[in-house]
């Protein structure tokens, strides 16, 4: 019988949670994070706690997805005196990268910062740019270079 009863308590016995966070929206990369968040009990040690204070979303998350360390960075700022552009430069540049900017006409080289990433296809509706940070001096000649297709980026690994 105490065997028996043993058995029932075990069984009957709640599980430790705690709460994680989880995506109430779609995220895009680049995004903040601490507005998109809607919390939800799991069971404990399922996976650790992210900082999520002033984490952006490293790449695009869905809604209802969980949020984890690895799917966060934090907010890339351009130095002072940079300026932000749209440019194409890729599905492979993230938030953060360094990237050299090759003006074709006249043979130039700019360094830029992606601070959010390009996402979906040049040719596509969902299409948009990255955002990318350049020197303020050359920031002209890269819009400029970008609008008339003289620009190629190469991304730093």
């Amino acid at each position: 019988m105490l065997i028996v009863a043993g058995a029932l308590w075990w069984d009957l016995r709640t599980e430790p949670v705690e709460t994680r966070p989880f995506a109430a929206r779609s995220l895009q990369p680049g995004e903040p994070v601490a507005e998109a968040i809607e919390w939800r009990e799991v069971p404990a040690g399922l996976w650790p706690l992210p900082d999520i204070s002033g984490s952006v979303a490293a790449v695009a998350i869905a809604p209802g997805e969980p949020i984890t360390t690895s799917a966060l960075t934090g907010p890339v700022t351009p130095p002072e005196g940079w300026w932000s552009v749209p440019l194409t430069v890729g599905t492979h540049a993230d938030a953060g990268d360094t990237v050299m900017l090759v003006i074709v006409d006249p043979p130039t080289t700019v360094p830029g910062l992606v601070l959010r990433p390009q996402t979906g296809d040049p040719y596509s509706l969902d299409f948009e740019p990255a955002v990318v940070a350049v020197p303020g001096e050359s920031a002209a000649l890269v819009a400029v270079a970008a609008e008339q297709d003289l620009l190629v980026a190469a991304v730093q690994p």
